[in-house]
């Protein structure tokens, strides 16, 4: 389209300087009436110009209506339909992702669950060593309640263990 309207404004152009020389020419001839006539053509370029300029309307119609069938097309294509997915393997730049995956993802994520097991690890083996800790010492008392009671020979203090036993087990 834009070499057409190149075109056009070249002709166009073209005309103008005929029309400004044929006007000279015209004046000349007024001083030189007796020599040699040059015939008037201002009324055929006139002509030309019109026609030119209808052209030029007649070619942005023809553009006009060329985008108007192209908005046509579009609308009548089917609209995009969207997907959700969600891919465990790229389509395109599988290098990139692999690189991605296996050089940093991976080992960072195998190094979040090793600690994370260490640590679990970690406070299971404190609790056991509590419960370990808890059972030394309620053995020591239990060693040192039957020592009393098996070494005593005063039946008072029988007496009060025996109490303080029955209210330790309620």
């Amino acid at each position: 389209m834009n070499n057409t309207d190149e075109k056009l404004e070249n002709i166009e152009d073209v005309l103008q300087q005929l029309v400004i020389s044929i006007n000279r020419f015209s004046q000349q001839e007024v001083k030189r009436q007796g020599e040699m006539r040059i015939p008037d053509y201002t009324e055929r370029l006139d002509q030309i110009y019109k026609e030119l300029c209808e052209l030029k309307q007649e070619n942005l119609k023809t553009e006009l209506n060329q985008l108007v069938e192209q908005l046509k097309k579009v609308k009548s294509e089917p609209p995009a339909v969207k997907q959700h997915r969600f891919l465990l393997f790229p389509e395109t730049n599988q290098g990139q992702y692999y690189k991605i995956v296996f050089g940093r993802l991976l080992p960072w994520g195998l190094l979040f669950v090793a600690t994370t097991y260490c640590f679990s690890l970690g406070q299971q083996a404190l609790e056991v060593w509590k419960i370990k800790d808890y059972d030394e010492r309620a053995d020591q008392y239990v060693k040192a309640w039957l020592y009393m009671d098996e070494h005593t020979e005063n039946k008072v203090i029988k007496k009060r263990m025996a109490e303080a036993w029955q209210k330790a087990n309620r």
